[in-house]
């Protein structure tokens, strides 16, 4: 990416940057966790009267945008005025049309969550438990807010993981947060902090006693229908393709890794079930005491077979530590953790593996060290970390000048989708050959998304039953059927966890189109390098930037 060059790009950069200190004002925890700490230790006001505001000032923003005009853009100032157009549209949608502070109290209970004021090292310790406090004390009042903006029925399944969530984030509150925050030096502090978060779980109690009374006149729908599904897929991803060409798709897609699936299982032992062997490969896992440091190691592996592949740039030696998720994050089974965009001091990135507890027994120990069997932990490894999530921050973090709205306006497409899509990509590029285990993990992996593409699209434009969608992905991805129940649950209140697949999808066309396009000066190495220049942007925005030629549409 480069600087302005011309008056327009000038004159466009100044305007993004005061309307994303005006969002910010709005949702100061998005400038916290991006990076600027001006904004810690504040809730967003989410009353009524101020979400007026919000809207009246989304609307003038979006005609502020608008206005400018294209002609005199560069390139990738006109990029930059259509994602913030689009980042603006994407806002204007929730809150007039999508409204999850009416419907979903599932989309809030991540404002609540402290977690990073303890564990990213970015100011003293004190500096940052007084920020946590500050936000405690809000949380009652904030309760508040949500329970009176609830004003429709959000359906019997997203009621109840979202009383499942609060009440967890109240644990959270009592438990883990107060171990996690350790001895602080300024004892008053310490005692205020304690105060304040045991006030704050008791809140969280009242407001979770509320979402149980509201289950006795709940109804068992959740779907937010087609209009909406559509609109959420244009404002969000800036993705206007029917959704029956979407379900086609997806289908295909299911069909072709079922069948690839069937094919590597026949390799592995002719004959036997998919089951069985998934069973097999599970079995072959680190010891406990072990899962830490042969991550870690698994990482340096991963990271020069890419420098040996040649097939991304690896922008930096900064290297991310593997370690125990916290206690208070342990709901993860692994996760990436980087630091946001704007961070200048607490740099460092951090691996998640969730290790097996203490007090589990000796078979609840070995089921959970059996989803870190070697190959799997491998392809998460490549999802979170090389080239997934960790190498797309380097990318963000080292290389060019980003502008500001590249750095706020992230998709959720782009972001899941790269992850998903380097699973895929690093196999087909010569890593690991003849080791057909993890071609069928692999594979494993793209079968739930696979599923979550396919039972997001039925259960919210369809009338697919949370029972079908369990049954769905325990016939196409080979799940057990809590684990199956879980994915299901997880898509009603998150109807765009199709993006995985989604965005690995459009990422795939993108590949070949550009290949295309390229001829003979097409490097894979040069597409990736490319591709991730632009931060991670809506992809259908990035194919126009990067292809003479994007064509009607991007999957």
């Amino acid at each position: 990416m480069t600087t302005p060059e011309t008056d327009a790009d000038r004159a466009l950069d100044a305007l993004s940057q005061r309307l994303i200190l005006e969002y910010w004002d709005f949702y100061p925890t998005a400038g916290s966790r991006i990076g600027r700490h001006q904004y810690d230790g504040r809730l967003p006001d989410l009353s009524p009267g101020s979400l007026a505001r919000r809207i009246e000032q989304v609307q003038i923003s979006l005609g502020q945008v608008t206005a400018l005009g294209s002609h005199d853009l560069s390139p990738p100032g006109l990029l930059s005025q259509q994602l913030m157009e689009l980042f603006l549209r994407r806002e204007h949608f929730s809150l007039t049309e999508m409204r999850p502070l009416a419907n979903n109290p599932m989309r809030q209970v991540g404002y609540l969550n402290v977690s990073g004021y303890l564990q990213r090292d970015y100011a003293p310790l004190t500096d940052r438990l007084r920020s946590a406090t500050q936000v405690l004390e809000q949380v009652p009042d904030f309760l508040e807010a949500l329970d009176g903006a609830l004003i429709q029925d959000p359906g019997l399944p997203v009621l109840d993981m979202s009383i499942e969530s609060y009440a967890g984030m109240a644990r959270f509150y009592r438990v883990d947060l107060g171990q996690a925050a350790g001895d602080s030096v300024d004892g008053e502090l310490q005692s205020k902090f304690d105060r304040v978060r045991e006030e704050a779980a008791q809140s969280i109690d009242r407001f979770v006693q509320r979402l149980e009374q509201r289950k006795l006149e709940a109804s068992p729908d959740f779907a937010i229908g087609s209009d909406l599904y559509t609109k959420m897929l244009s404002s969000g991803e800036g993705l206007d393709v029917p959704l029956a060409q979407l379900l086609d798709l997806g289908q295909a897609n299911l069909r072709s890794n079922l069948e690839q699936l069937t094919e590597v299982a026949q390799i592995i032992s002719p004959g036997r079930p998919v089951s069985e062997i998934a069973a097999d490969i599970g079995r072959n896992h680190p010891t406990a005491d072990a899962l830490i440091p042969e991550t870690q190691d698994m990482l340096e592996e991963i990271r020069q077979a890419l420098i040996d592949l040649d097939v991304i740039s690896v922008p930096a030696e900064d290297r991310c530590r593997v370690i125990e998720t916290p206690t208070y994050m342990r709901y993860a089974f692994a996760a990436m953790d980087s630091p946001g965009s704007l961070e200048t001091r607490a740099t460092e990135s951090f691996y998640y593996v969730t290790p097996v507890e203490a007090d589990w027994t000796p078979q609840q120990q070995e089921e959970w060290l059996a989803n870190f069997n070697y190959d799997t932990l491998r392809i998460i490894s490549v999802h979170e970390v090389y080239p997934g999530h960790f190498v797309h921050h380097l990318h963000n973090r080292y290389r060019g000048n980003l502008p500001l709205i590249n750095q706020v306006a992230t998709s959720y497409a782009f972001t899941e989708g790269w992850a998903h899509y380097t699973e895929q990509m690093i196999l087909e590029t010569g890593y690991a050959p003849d080791q057909p285990t993890l071609r069928f993990t692999q594979l494993l992996e793209a079968l739930v998304r696979n599923c979550r593409y396919m039972c997001s699209l039925w259960m919210h434009t369809q009338g697919m039953t949370v029972e079908d969608a369990t049954q769905y992905f325990m016939d196409n991805a080979y799940m057990g059927e809590l684990p199956a129940q879980r994915e299901a649950l997880r898509g009603t209140f998150d109807p765009g966890y199709l993006n995985y697949t989604l965005g690995k999808l459009m990422i795939l066309k993108l590949r070949e189109d550009y290949r295309r396009e390229q001829g003979a000066d097409y490097s894979l190495k040069g597409f990736h390098d490319r591709l991730l220049s632009y931060g991670a942007p809506a992809l259908p925005l990035v194919r126009q930037a990067m292809l003479r030629d994007p064509g009607i549409s991007p999957v």
